[in-house]
């Protein structure tokens, strides 16, 4: 099972998250967990750990706990909920995200192992339920000495709960899911308690309210709990929100009764260093200081109180952008924000439980001034200059950042990455007034016309390039063959055809075995190389091996796992050195930069745009640029293309081809320099294909380009 067929059997699983009830009553539910866990040998019995409830600053609370064990010494796991761009990042081990062979192969595990769990009588398990004992399972498998697992939801009948944790911690408890927990705060208390153990430690803040500490006292006393309240005052962080600084001293102080029990201590010194180094992505991140433009994922009317508190201290008026998920007090959301608020762009995420910006707009209090903003978080990107504020849900959170191209981990690309090609074509269109119209009810069809005939884009694809020279662009194996023709320098690469196939392929294949195509390998390209499958894209279906062992294991997940146009495998040599995309029509350079990016490798996606901290830098060299001139001229000798990137690579022995795309994308060159280059690229294209008007060249980014 490789990493995407492990996420899709995940989201097979019924999803309360998403709105999807668990099978069977309430009461089947921890023994449903208990089953599960049993059925992959009880992982949560190999190491000790905490389980954090309440309402808000679980997520603050579970990752500084984390951090200070870790600060002991300890390998500390840590399981939390939601995630905001990719589902591993619930799974942390020693403070890094779970990578995806590793997720992959735990959820093989957990497939397998569960296999015909409805003779166990409880109903079918759910999604959380299996992250929760999939992050167990991970866990165990790494050793560690600690883990510690924020509550999802409510206490009593969370999979969090199925087993005995050492240590309990309550977080600020506020009304928040009430159809779920309860309308008062008492009620919501009396299922959250339900994390405590007898004989063990139950940790809260003295800033509960007082009927929520008097229920916590009497549950605490029948039970047979050390209910233990934490003064949750702590020095020396006046420029942190006030609900972090509350959160920090509770955290603080459970880790130290931990270490105390241990005979062990963390410095003042050390405890301060980890707080001052946690900032939570979502979490009153702060984007960008002056103005200042924050994301936080306040979404009950406590949180935002707490959340406006703070921004008062930065600015008396601010324009929030606000996104509610069923569920939540959406019009005790918007009345919390009222007194700092000049205005309020309301939207959604795409999360299912999203309540649309119309309907959102029916809570709005007398006097508020609000407008919707329903397509989405692009406008983030030239956010005016004035104090703004993303909050409301964790979900808004994620689609600001990935709107705002921060750092995050990522299971594949949105759908903003290819649409932005469009938003381009749009522009451009405007700019020399050419009609364009979305034809298509989901927008990805779009017709231009000018007084003649139309041209239609499929999202990123487009009508500039002949059929056959686009369809044979598109298949790597055979662009390796055509640059082998035109005299461009590639890598060493070897074309093997999977062993593994229908014997209708047999006239294809290449070898007899995996193993045989790995003894190839060995003889004729050194290590480390790269494995490519024939149609993968975006760089998805790419992977850097350091030894036969790891080929060997790539090349039979990936032939298994195979469709029938996925049977052509590519093995390359791996090659150092700068990595440049440059940008054609035909034989013309449009557009030449670099992929920079100084973050290590390690095993993450090749492109060093895709990783964090790449950048697109725009090539001004004219000695490279003609270099590059020489080498989309002797591709234009053998495919006819309109339009197309060129991706290559600057080893010691010169540049060699990477691979030819026929459908460019731009979002990663706009992230850092602006659409107005593509635009301008897109006028050209217009100019010359559909208004036939025989256009010059465009210069770009201040660079002139010569024919």
């Amino acid at each position: 099972m490789n990493y995407f067929r492990s996420n899709r059997y995940l989201n097979t699983l019924p999803d309360w998250e998403t709105g999807e009830p668990a099978e069977g009553p309430l009461k089947n539910y921890l023994p449903r967990v208990r089953a599960l866990l049993k059925r992959l040998d009880n992982p949560q019995a190999r190491f000790n750990s905490v389980i954090v409830g309440g309402t808000n600053g679980k997520g603050t609370v579970s990752s500084l706990l984390a951090e200070l064990l870790r600060a002991a010494g300890f390998r500390v796991g840590l399981y939390s909920s939601p995630h905001l761009h990719t589902v591993r990042e619930r799974v942390r081990i020693d403070g890094e995200v779970i990578t995806r062979d590793v997720w992959a192969e735990g959820v093989a595990h957990l497939y397998e192992k569960s296999r015909d769990f409805e003779r166990e009588g409880q109903g079918a398990f759910s999604k959380f339920e299996a992250l929760t004992v999939l992050a167990a399972h991970l866990f165990a498998r790494a050793n560690v000495d600690w883990a510690v697992f924020e509550v999802g939801l409510g206490g009593q009948f969370d999979a969090t709960n199925a087993w005995d944790s050492q240590v309990a911690v309550l977080t600020a408890i506020h009304l928040d899911h009430t159809a779920a927990l309860g309308d008062t705060l008492p009620e919501i208390a009396a299922d959250k308690v339900h994390i405590a153990r007898a004989g063990r430690p139950l940790f809260t803040g003295s800033e509960q309210a007082s009927e929520v500490l008097a229920l916590l006292k009497k549950e605490c006393v029948q039970r047979g709990t050390v209910l233990q309240v934490i003064d949750t005052e702590i020095g020396d962080m006046a420029d942190r929100p006030v609900t972090f600084r509350e959160n920090a001293a509770l955290s603080v102080e459970v880790a130290r009764r931990i270490l105390d029990g241990r005979g062990m201590e963390l410095s003042a010194e050390r405890v301060r260093e980890v707080i001052l180094n946690c900032h939570l992505p979502g979490r009153f991140e702060v984007v960008r200081k002056t103005p200042p433009l924050i994301l936080d994922g306040a979404h009950n009317p406590a949180a935002v109180h707490a959340l406006v508190g703070d921004l008062q201290a930065l600015s008396n008026e601010w324009l929030f952008v606000v996104g509610v998920n069923e569920g939540h007090d959406a019009r005790g959301i918007l009345q919390a924000l009222s007194p700092l608020a000049a205005e309020v762009i309301l939207t959604r995420s795409a999360h299912p439980k999203a309540i649309s910006a119309e309907t959102l707009k029916s809570h709005v209090p007398k006097g508020l001034r609000v407008r919707c903003e329903p397509g989405g978080l692009d406008f983030l990107t030239d956010a005016p200059m004035r104090p703004v504020c993303v909050t409301g849900s964790l979900h808004l959170i994620a689609l600001a950042r990935e709107a705002l191209d921060l750092p995050r981990e990522q299971d594949s690309f949105s759908e903003d990455v290819i649409l932005e090609s469009l938003r381009c074509l749009e522009i451009a269109c405007r700019n020399l007034g050419v009609k364009y119209d979305a034809v298509s009810a989901d927008g990805n069809v779009v017709r231009v016309t000018k007084s003649g005939k139309p041209l239609y884009f499929l999202r990123n694809k487009h009508p500039f390039n002949d059929y056959v020279s686009a369809k044979l662009a598109e298949d790597k194996g055979y662009q390796y063959e055509l640059f082998g023709q035109a005299n461009l320098a590639i890598p060493k690469t070897m074309t093997v055809f999977n062993p593994l196939a229908d014997r209708r392929f047999d006239r294809y294949k290449t070898h007899a075995s995996v193993a045989d195509i790995v003894a190839d390998a060995v003889q004729r390209v050194s290590f480390p190389v790269v494995v490519k499958r024939n149609h993968g894209s975006m760089a998805q279906g790419v992977y850097l091996e350091a030894d036969a062992a790891g080929l060997q294991s790539r090349l039979r997940e990936l032939c298994i796992d195979s469709s029938r146009f996925d049977n052509v495998l590519l093995i390359q040599a791996y090659i150092e050195g700068p990595e440049y995309r440059i940008v054609g029509s035909r034989d013309e350079l449009l557009l030449a930069y670099q992929k920079q990016n100084g973050t290590a490798l390690e095993g993450a996606d090749l492109n060093p745009l895709h990783r964090a901290g790449g950048i697109a830098v725009p090539v001004a060299d004219e000695g490279l640029r003609d270099d590059f001139r020489v080498l989309i001229q002797a591709l234009n000798r053998v495919l006819d293309l309109g339009f197309y990137a060129l991706d290559l690579i600057a080893g010691c022995d010169g540049f060699s081809v990477l691979e030819v795309n026929p459908n460019p994308i731009c979002h990663f060159y706009n992230a850092h320099n602006g659409r107005g280059d593509f635009v301008q690229i897109y006028e050209y294209l217009l100019r010359k294909y559909l208004l036939k008007a025989g256009p010059s060249v465009p210069a770009l980014s201040g660079v002139s380009i010569r024919r």
